[in-house]
């Protein structure tokens, strides 16, 4: 019977939960249906039974999606989870909470340089690990950069005109951040200028926003998710340049219309959102 066992998910996505499970594989443990009457029942025409090594590996491709990257806390914040509950384990400068937020993924605390961080990270991380992972994070959020432009301008038609900005970072090649599409009236075209590079350096040059109401991939797939929400691309997900340099993440909320637009540098981030994208539903409209 145990080899029969079949778990029931929306192939589309997965959360870290099961609609229901099948005992003898064919039947639901807790009503009787059949996987085509639960698909009818839940009016969910991507409803699949999945075995359990299926479940395992979509669990661990989970568990990366919520090692989410550092996010800057207070002081405040950071002694509040100190104190909140009794340390899991615990460091001089860091520690992890004593409540699990799914599984073995705590939220892990730790202070650098005055200032203070958390995310969460498996309490089986070896030590060496997370000090690794720590000395990335400050590597990343002190690093500056230069911000630079074409001093000759394109032009692509009568009246409008491109000048290609770029950033380099610790002197390496310089990458393209985008145009800058001057037109008859150059004042919005040079403040959303002034948002793209602001988002840029706020989210430390991994990424920044370039369209959407969200300021980062995460806060929009946190939104999704939440809201069961749906993702559409307009064929990929993802588009690169030539070079490779970059992935441009863009897309549209299905329910709600809204676009958004990401364009991300660092393949590390790019590999997490990945990730992430697992656990929300997705649809192409090339469908």
């Amino acid at each position: 019977m145990k080899d029969r066992l079949k778990y029931v998910i929306d192939s589309r996505y997965f959360d870290g939960t099961c609609l229901t499970s099948m005992s003898n594989g064919f039947h639901n443990d807790y009503g009787g249906e059949t996987i085509e009457e639960l698909r009818i029942r839940e009016n969910n025409p991507y409803l699949k039974a999945v075995t359990p090594s299926d479940i395992d590996k979509k669990l661990r491709l989970y568990h990366q999606s919520l090692s989410e990257p550092f996010k800057e806390i207070t002081e405040e914040d950071y002694y509040d989870l100190l104190d909140v509950l009794p340390p899991l384990r615990m460091r001089q400068n860091s520690f992890f909470v004593g409540e699990p937020y799914y599984g073995n993924m705590y939220s892990f605390c730790f202070t650098r340089q005055g200032r203070y961080f958390k995310g969460l990270r498996s309490v089986l991380t070896p030590q060496s690990e997370l000090d690794s992972q720590i000395d990335r994070h400050m590597e990343i959020i002190n690093r500056k950069a230069v911000i630079s432009k074409e001093e000759t301008s394109k032009t692509v038609t009568t009246g409008t005109r491109l000048i290609p900005y770029y950033f380099s970072l610790d002197g390496k090649q310089s990458v393209f951040i985008c145009n800058l599409v001057i037109q008859s009236d150059s004042r919005q075209a040079r403040t959303d200028m002034a948002n793209t590079l602001k988002s840029l350096r706020r989210n430390h040059y991994q990424f920044y926003k370039g369209k959407g109401h969200y300021e980062t991939p995460d806060e929009l797939i946190d939104h999704v998710s939440g809201k069961k929400l749906t993702l559409v691309s307009d064929g990929h997900f993802f588009q690169y340049p030539p070079g490779r340099e970059s992935a441009t993440f863009i897309g549209h909320i299905k329910e709600t219309s809204e676009e958004f637009l990401f364009r991300i540098y660092d393949r590390e981030y790019f590999l997490y959102l990945l990730k992430r994208l697992r656990t929300v539903k997705k649809e192409s409209a090339q469908d």
